[in-house]
This record gives structure tokens, C-alpha cells and sequence, in this order.
């Protein structure tokens, strides 16, 4: 029996096909970006806040402090004087300092200019200097393996001698078959062997003139050197042996000696021949080296090297930088000099107040900060400034002080700081509530993204970066923290999609 299916059956079927296709379609073939929020890594600020409540107090004194210990080299200020803000109050010597800045400086100009070389490649004069150096070292090595004939002649010459002496003994005294007679023969039989077989050596040296046949030539004169001489000492020795003792006359005695001293004298200029010929060799192949060096495109982790000295030797310059213009007293406001605690000549410490000074506004904020934020502060910093009295209104300041010691509230650690306050308006009064806001860092047209993009992943600082439909993990290298951005120093680079967050 067949089953046929009428008309309306056909309309409801396809009607679900459309409707279930509309549903399930878009959800198997989604982009698994569409509901994530993605942003461009830009450029921009990064700047980080921190917020407190203080109050206006009553200016008091600032008790002034050198930063690094030293002697008094300047005082530029009496009780009673008005100074202006920046103003020059007292100076410590500075002789040293400023030397190991300079000498600072020069390590940082040669590390730049190493760089640069690095980067850039030697100049054509650089390379000439380089090839010269080559040039002279294969000239010293040729010029050492010429006169190296003349010393290999010598020395066969010391032999020649040394077997004419060893067949003149043998035959006006050792002509018996003796004991002492064939030590005798079989020794001047050695020498001529070590005289014939040098000779071989000398000649190949001499015909072709290859470097190769030098060296082996010397060698080989050492070996036979070293021969000869045990032979002529064994005849030597025979000499002074049982009747021969008496029938060697002493004049063929001290002759045989004289042919060990300059069998000897040969040997030790063969052997400086050998050995400066190879101090020759390692010298060409160093600058051979050196050139091959400069001329090569620098490696990645020469550049890294070179910039990773840079670094240190700029970190250098700017402590000693630092270190220098510690030993200025500079006044942080405008005001009025109460009190010169300090002489010419004498030793100040860190912790010594040295000037006091009264603000010449009549007011200042003080607020306590707390100690997680307190580290991020610094003497300098901008503070904005909110008065509850004037609601309409921001007020710039500074950070005038840090208090070294800290403040106890409710268990709470704080440290006090004092706000100078800038421009300050009619009305005001002592007491009045103030929201402060202090600049503690930033950063202008630095790449940046939301902090919330960042995750931890095994330690590690990632982010999770669009690749056409697909979202990867990317390990990032962030500097400052912001109070809403990041600073990105590796892994991102700008236009780059990023995910910060669902919709």
C-alpha cells in the first residue's frame, strides 16, 4: 500500500523546513566572534589615578632635606629671603659625581655607536682597516716561511758537521769491533740515515715552496735534530770508555761537544721557527675572523646584545643623572626662608633637615594616603583638586611631601601627604573637604588596551587576539597599569583585534 501525500501535507512540511532551517542554520554556521565585543589595539594615554578625601590645613613650615649624603659646597639662600618655586636653595660638591656621569656618558656614546656599526654596516674605510690587518698578517706569515729556508739549511749544515766529526772519530780511533767501536759505528750509521732522510724533506721544501712542505720540513728537522744529538752524545760518551778514555785526544773530545752545542743551538731556532709560524697562523686566522665578522649581516642576538648594553649603560647615565641633581636643594614652592640650619663644609645626611620654608600661599591640602597606593606617589606628581565648596570648580596642585612615617587608622596603614595648592580661590577656609586626584604616571601615544582584555594563563599575560573567524590566545608583555588601560610593550602591534569582553 502506498502512502501519497496530499497537498496541505506538502505546505506544512515545507513550512517547517523553512522555519527550523531558520533556526538551526544560523547557529550551525555562526561566527564564533559574533558575540564577543572586539577592539583595534590603539594608541593613546595610559595614565594611572589615585583618588583620596583630605582636607585644607594651614601652610606650615617644610623642613627641606638634601636626598644623598655629602659636604656643603653652596648656600644660596638667608633666613628672611623669598625663593621662587625651582629656585636653587643650597648645592653639595658635585666633583665626583659629575666625573663618573661624564665617563658614564662616553660608555653610552660607544654603545650607541657599536650599535649603529651594528645596524649599518662598517664604512668602506672600517672594512680597509680590516683587509690591511689581513693583508699584513699573511705578509708576516709568507715573509716567516721564507726565511725559514735559511734556518732549515743551517740546521742541516749542524748535521752535515756532526757526521763529517762522527766519521773522523770512528776512523782514527774506533776502528776495532769492539764494544765501544760499533756503538760508534751504528751512531754515525744513525746520523747519516737522519741526514739522508732530512735532506729528502729539505729539497721537496725548497723546490715547490708550499707552506705544507715548510711545515713538514721542520718538523721533520726537529725529530732528526733530536736524533743526531743522542748519537753524537752516544760517540761522545764512547771517548771516555775503557782505553779510549786515554787514546781520544781532548781536542776530538771538546770538538764532539761543540757539535752537541750547535746541534742544540739548531734545534732551539727550529723549534722558534715552528712556533712562530704558528703564533702567524692563529693571527691571520683571527683577523681573517674579525673581517669576516664586520662584514657579515648582524645577528639577532648581536642586535639584542648591543641593545641590552645600551640600556644598562643609559640606565647608568640616568642614575648618576639622578644622583647629581640630588645634590641641589631645590625649593618646591614659592616662599619664604625661616631657618638655615647648615654651614659651608659641613657633611649633611639624607635625614638632616637643612632649610625651613613657609609657603607663601596660606593653604595646603593634607591627605593620608594608603599604603598599597602610597608606592605608585611621588614628590612632584600633579593632584587635581575637588572642594566640596566649590562644587563647580578643579583646582590644580602638587605633591609637595611624602611623611616617611606612617599613620595608623582603624589598623589601617597610611603614609600623610601635603598638597600644594595652587590658585586657590576666595572663601577659603581651613577644615573645608577636598577630593584629591593624583597623577601618579602616564604615558602619551603608547599602544594600550582595556584592562579587562588581560587574562593570567600559567603566569602568563595573555589576550585573546581575532584571527579571521578563529580567536587565539597571544602571550603580551604589559608596562604601565593604568586605572583602565594597560600599556603593551610585545605581542601586540597597533590595529590588531583584540576580545574585551561578551555582548
Amino acid at each position: 500500500m502506498k502512502f501519497k501525500l496530499n497537498k496541505t501535507w506538502i505546505i506544512v512540511i515545507i513550512i517547517i523546513l523553512i522555519i527550523a532551517g531558520y533556526y538551526i542554520i544560523p547557529s550551525v554556521f555562526k561566527n564564533p566572534t559574533d558575540s564577543l565585543v572586539i577592539e583595534k589595539v590603539q594608541k593613546g594615554e595610559v595614565l594611572q589615578e589615585v583618588s583620596e578625601t583630605g582636607s585644607v590645613k594651614a601652610a606650615e613650615d617644610i623642613s627641606l632635606s638634601f636626598k644623598s649624603i655629602g659636604k656643603i659646597a653652596k648656600i644660596d639662600v638667608a633666613v628672611g629671603d623669598s625663593v621662587k618655586k625651582g629656585g636653587i636653595l643650597a648645592e653639595l660638591d658635585f666633583s665626583q659625581s659629575s666625573a663618573q656621569l661624564q665617563a658614564a656618558k662616553a660608555v653610552l656614546d660607544s654603545a650607541n655607536s657599536q650599535y649603529d656599526k651594528l645596524i649599518n654596516g662598517l664604512t668602506a674605510q672600517d672594512i680597509k682597516i680590516y683587509e690591511n690587518a689581513v693583508t699584513s698578517a699573511k705578509q708576516d706569515l709568507n715573509n716567516s716561511y721564507g726565511g725559514s729556508l735559511n734556518t732549515l739549511n743551517n740546521a742541516y749544515t749542524s748535521i752535515y758537521n756532526a757526521y763529517d766529526a762522527a766519521v773522523s772519530i770512528q776512523n782514527n780511533y774506533f776502528t776495532t769491533q769492539d764494544q765501544q767501536g760499533i756503538q760508534v759505528s751504528n751512531a754515525k750509521t744513525n746520523i747519516n740515515n737522519n741526514m739522508q732522510s732530512v735532506q729528502n724533506y729539505l729539497n721537496t721544501a725548497e723546490e715547490v715552496l708550499a707552506p705544507a712542505d715548510i711545515d713538514t720540513a721542520i718538523s721533520q728537522m726537529i725529530l732528526k735534530l733530536n736524533n743526531v744529538y743522542e748519537d753524537v752524545n752516544i760517540i761522545r760518551t764512547q771517548c771516555d770508555q775503557g782505553i779510549y778514555y786515554y787514546k781520544v785526544v781532548n781536542a776530538d773530545k771538546a770538538s764532539l761537544d761543540a757539535q752537541k752545542t750547535y746541534i742544540n743551538t739548531a734545534l732551539t731556532n727550529v723549534t722558534g721557527l715552528q712556533q712562530t709560524i704558528a703564533s702567524l697562523k692563529i693571527a691571520l686566522q683571527k683577523n681573517q675572523d674579525n673581517l669576516a665578522l664586520q662584514t657579515a649581516n648582524a645577528r639577532p642576538e648581536d642586535i639584542a646584545l648591543s641593545q641590552s648594553q645600551i640600556k644598562q649603560a643609559q640606565a647608568n647615565v640616568d642614575a648618576l643623572q639622578s644622583q647629581l641633581n640630588d645634590n641641589y636643594l631645590i625649593s618646591p614652592i614659592d616662599g619664604k626662608i625661616t631657618d638655615v640650619n647648615i654651614k659651608k663644609g659641613q657633611v649633611v645626611s639624607p635625614s638632616q633637615s637643612v632649610i625651613n620654608l613657609l609657603s607663601a600661599e596660606p593653604f595646603q591640602i593634607k591627605v593620608d594616603i594608603y599604603e598599597q597606593d602610597i608606592v605608585n606617589v611621588k614628590v612632584g606628581d600633579d593632584v587635581k583638586i575637588n572642594l566640596v565648596a566649590f562644587p563647580k570648580e578643579t583646582f590644580l596642585g602638587k605633591v609637595l611631601l611624602i611623611d616617611p612615617a606612617e599613620t595608623i587608622v582603624d589598623n589601617v596603614v597610611y603614609y600623610n601627604v601635603t598638597i600644594e595648592f595652587l590658585n586657590q580661590p576666595d572663601g577659603i577656609r581651613s577644615g573645608m573637604t577636598a577630593d584629591i586626584t593624583i597623577e601618579s604616571n602616564k604615558k602619551d601615544n603608547v599602544l594600550r588596551i582595556p584592562k579587562n582584555a588581560v587574562v593570567q594563563i600559567d603566569g602568563t599575560e595573555t589576550v585573546q587576539i581575532v584571527k579571521g573567524s578563529k580567536i587565539e590566545n597571544r602571550t603580551i608583555t604589559t608596562g604601565l597599569e593604568g586605572n583602565d588601560y594597560f600599556e603593551v610593550t610585545s605581542g601586540l602591534n597597533e590595529n590588531d583585534q583584540i576580545v574585551t569582553g561578551k555582548k
